[in-house]
């Protein structure tokens, strides 16, 4: 009781102290500034977009949206963007800016930036960055935070991978908790989950419904960590971000084989599962 008494008035104290604080900042204050930035700015990487090149003459237009933070205005605003310098992106090359002005019409508070993208100048193997920044503004301030925005073109090969996918295991491999094997399975199929799901998620970009592919409902009777894999010209690759209900982090490559409708994965987690894999489409 006696330690109870005093985390009570810890908490008391603590909270006048952050109530004290606010009001010195005075955290109640409206905004009533007015600036430009990118919308998508606030994102820590950026934009990626990917394009399926079909010819070499194709070109795609990619709009982005310059935001205007701030009451809408009587008189329209003005922002002027550029290139900088150095982006890997080249104009004429990777994509061409019609116009560096847009204009966000009184009365609004969004506009888009047209940016033509050159796809079938662009080789699946480049990765051209084209950096934008705001370099001026008619009308309100330009954003200190937000006005540089990465923009990450990628051109990829036709894709065509949904589907439900049979799962053999070529080697199968559960962990020993501290990133080594404990048991090795060769050439097995597992009963209780011998498929798993490709569902569309993007351009090239697929949802897999289960990334042990089997291994935790079928042998650990626990659920299905689902992730999402990337399918650049048949090169498999699982996204950074892949992690189960755990947080343990996966890593996913492969190779896909559209015309005998198979992809051949490889996979492992920190906690030693693994294993190597054939996904046939049924």
């Amino acid at each position: 009781m006696k330690i109870n008494k005093i985390y009570t008035l810890l908490a008391l104290f603590f909270l006048g102290t952050m109530v004290s604080c606010m009001d010195e900042a005075d955290f109640n204050k409206v905004w009533d500034g007015l600036e430009v930035e990118f919308d998508a700015s606030t994102l820590p990487n950026g934009i990626t977009q990917n394009y399926v090149r079909n010819s070499l003459t194709q070109t795609d237009v990619a709009n982005l949206q310059i935001n205007l933070v701030g009451a809408p205005q009587t008189s329209p605003v003005t922002v002027t963007v550029e290139a900088d310098p150095e982006s890997t992106a080249v104009a004429g090359v990777h994509y061409t800016l019609e116009n560096n002005t847009v204009t966000i019409p009184a009365g609004e508070v969004i506009a888009q930036l047209p940016v033509n993208v050159l796809t079938g100048n662009i080789d699946p193997s480049e990765t051209p960055d084209l950096i934008l920044k705001i370099t001026s503004s008619t009308g309100a301030k330009v954003s200190v935070n937000y006005s540089d925005l990465t923009f990450r073109i990628r051109v990829i090969c036709p894709s065509d991978l949904v589907g439900t996918y049979s799962v053999f295991w070529q080697t199968l491999i559960t962990g020993d908790g501290e990133g080594g094997a404990d048991q090795t399975i060769n050439d097995f199929v597992i009963g209780a989950a011998p498929t798993v799901e490709l569902t569309e998620a993007g351009i090239g970009v697929y949802q897999l419904s289960d990334m042990s592919f089997g291994l935790y409902p079928g042998l650990y009777s626990d659920s299905a960590p689902s992730g999402t894999i990337s399918d650049n010209c048949n090169t498999i690759l699982g996204a950074a971000s892949n992690a189960d209900q755990y947080g343990d982090p996966f890593t996913i490559t492969g190779l896909s084989v559209p015309e005998e409708g198979i992809v051949n994965i490889s996979w492992n987690n920190t906690w030693g599962d693994g294993g190597t894999i054939v996904l046939t489409k049924e």
